[in-house]
């Protein structure tokens, strides 16, 4: 089994990327290989300043709605798995391959197509015991989309069934669509029902955009000692009203 990192970006948030890509190759396991997917007219030396050279790159016509950007990267990579996330989910702990690769071998095991790397207040089911002491994988209806695993081939179905806009990739047709599909959720026994990211056992990270503006509401001032290291004024953008206002 294998799996890469693909992460969607569009260089209208290139304000943030002096962060993602330094916490990428701080955190991301290099035994991992990562997969960037950009607008094909991006600036590009705002491209070559930014994105490491050793990055498999990949390229999205912006005409084109966002299931049909994502699917033309999708058909693009060689792996089983996908590790989906957009640029503004920062890690903030190790993504350890030896951990993906024990959520792999759950996911073949089960016949799983997708797993969610935090709490899905829709989860269902009994707790199964991960093998990790304080983490279980509980079964969900359909996906909560990032960061998340994908097999791939159920990735290539959703994005080429699908026309999907970029915000309205989770809900209505989406959940119809996943529910078809054996979904899971690894979370935190403490954080059973919230969307909880910091503590994730695969992909430990903050979310720390919404529409543009900072999550500001979830995360507080954990969100400007995360990226002022990196250079990125976290006091130019507003904060988001109501993005992961706890448990929902």
């Amino acid at each position: 089994m294998s799996i890469a990192v693909l992460t969607y970006t569009h260089d209208e948030y290139s304000f943030i990327w002096p962060a993602t890509f330094p916490l990428f190759k701080k955190y991301i396991d290099p035994a991992i290989p990562v997969h960037i997917l950009y607008n094909s007219d991006a600036n590009q030396e705002t491209i070559e300043k930014h994105i490491p050279s050793d990055y498999f790159h990949h390229t999205y016509d912006p005409s084109l709605i966002w299931t049909k950007r994502v699917l033309k990267a999708l058909n693009e990579i060689n792996e089983d798995y996908i590790l989906f996330l957009h640029e503004d989910w920062l890690p903030i702990g190790d993504v350890k391959n030896s951990v993906i690769d024990n959520m792999l071998s759950f996911m073949k095991d089960k016949d799983c197509s997708f797993l969610l790397s935090h709490g899905n207040p829709y989860s269902y089911g009994e707790l199964i015991p991960s093998g990790y002491e304080g983490y279980s994988f509980k079964r969900a209806p359909f996906h909560l989309f990032q960061p998340a695993i994908w097999r791939k081939d159920t990735f290539i179905k959703f994005c080429t069934d699908l026309d999907l806009t970029k915000i309205n990739n989770e809900g209505g047709s989406s959940f119809e669509y996943m529910s078809k599909y054996i979904c899971y959720t690894i979370q935190h026994d403490t954080t059973l029902r919230k969307i909880e990211t910091t503590n994730s056992l695969f992909y430990p990270g903050m979310h720390v955009l919404a529409q543009g503006c900072w999550t500001r509401n979830r995360y507080g001032d954990k969100i400007r000692e995360l990226l002022e290291p990196y250079g990125v004024d976290t006091s130019t953008r507003p904060s988001h009203t109501w993005w992961e206002n706890g448990i929902l």
